[in-house]
């Protein structure tokens, strides 16, 4: 019997991970794409050998969350896929680390997905961006002015991450759905173009499919997959590079600032993003704030120039060296007391 189009896609994506015996955990929000990528994930199990588990999580910022997560059980159930649900105080961590409600819950949704990976013993974590996605991302990066390796976008495959739609559509899921007579939660607020994303989606996206290209989150798509090839190779010289130039002193990273000043610009961009990666993460880390430091590298910023950057960092400069650390912590204040005498 023929596999349905999006069941074949997901085939093919698995490319034979997970191996036979295996655990895979699926995120399931509910959405039409978690909804069809769990099916199709579903109907693959027992011809590839692996356990599917999902997961959801209720981020408790709206009225409806608790029957999403209501349906999410009742839909596993009917499949027979055993389900992981838990909440997160997505609020309170918004506040916690001062960043917005969206960056919260995507730190909270991932958390949640890896601690039920490691409690299901599973190597991986199936997610269900589409090719639509894909070109919002590389538009809303390309907005930002990103490079080539923001541009990429998502990989299909990224650590313990897979991606089995990122080359099928929003419509092809939909398709899915209706021929399966699947049903799904809508997010109401995916419709609130407030959100630069929903504008993007809603606004951007279909002026440019009406006026320029009718396939054109295809073609973005194709795009950030020509790109994720470019810059895989830069990677690579990226790694070489800063496998010369760099040392640990403690828990700074020190890089020889003639080394990187005198490689292409290109290859000294990709080693100092992978420096500061390696360095905190590049939560908040922009295409400046690159700019700056290599420019300040390369410039022979004086002595003792320092640069704070995201996540509680700093690069600071000697004459010959870049050294990336965390802020250093201000002295604590003298409290002075008094006492009142009788």
């Amino acid at each position: 019997m023929r596999m349905p189009f999006l069941v074949a896609a997901v085939d093919r994506a698995l490319q034979g991970a997970p191996a036979r015996g295996d655990a895979l955990v699926v995120g399931l929000s509910g959405g039409a794409d978690s909804v069809a990528l769990t099916d199709a994930l579903a109907s693959l199990r027992r011809r590839r050998g692996f356990r599917l588990v999902a997961a959801h999580l209720d981020h408790g910022l709206r009225p409806g969350s608790a029957d999403d997560a209501a349906f999410c059980h009742a839909f596993c159930e009917a499949l027979g896929v055993p389900l992981h649900g838990g909440t997160a105080p997505v609020r309170v961590r918004a506040l916690r680390e001062k960043g917005g409600l969206e960056q919260a819950a995507r730190r909270e949704r991932y958390s949640f997905l890896r601690r039920v990976k490691d409690d299901e013993g599973a190597a991986l974590i199936a997610v269900a961006h589409t090719q639509d996605d894909q070109a919002e991302t590389l538009l809303l990066r390309l907005l930002r002015g990103a490079g080539a390796t923001g541009l990429a976008g998502m990989r299909p495959r990224s650590g313990d991450l897979l991606r089995p739609l990122l080359g099928v559509s929003r419509a092809e899921v939909l398709e899915h759905l209706g021929e399966r007579g699947l049903v799904w939660r809508e997010d109401p607020t995916n419709a609130d173009t407030q959100h630069l994303r929903n504008r993007v989606r809603h606004e951007l996206i279909p002026y440019l499919e009406q006026r320029f290209n009718p396939r054109v989150s295809e073609a973005l798509a194709r795009t950030a997959a020509l790109l994720a090839d470019e810059a895989g190779h830069m990677a690579t010289q990226a790694e070489a590079l800063l496998a010369r130039i760099a040392t640990r002193d403690g828990a700074a990273l020190v890089l020889d600032r003639q080394a990187l000043g005198a490689a292409p610009a290109a290859v000294a961009r990709a080693a100092l993003r992978l420096a500061l990666q390696r360095k905190g993460g590049l939560d908040a880390v922009d295409q400046g704030h690159v700019e700056r430091v290599l420019g300040l590298a390369r410039a022979r910023a004086p002595s003792g120039r320092r640069l704070a950057l995201p996540g509680g960092r700093e690069a600071s400069f000697t004459h010959h060296k870049l050294r990336l650390d965390r802020l250093p912590t201000p002295p604590a204040k003298a409290v002075s007391s008094s006492r009142t005498r009788p």
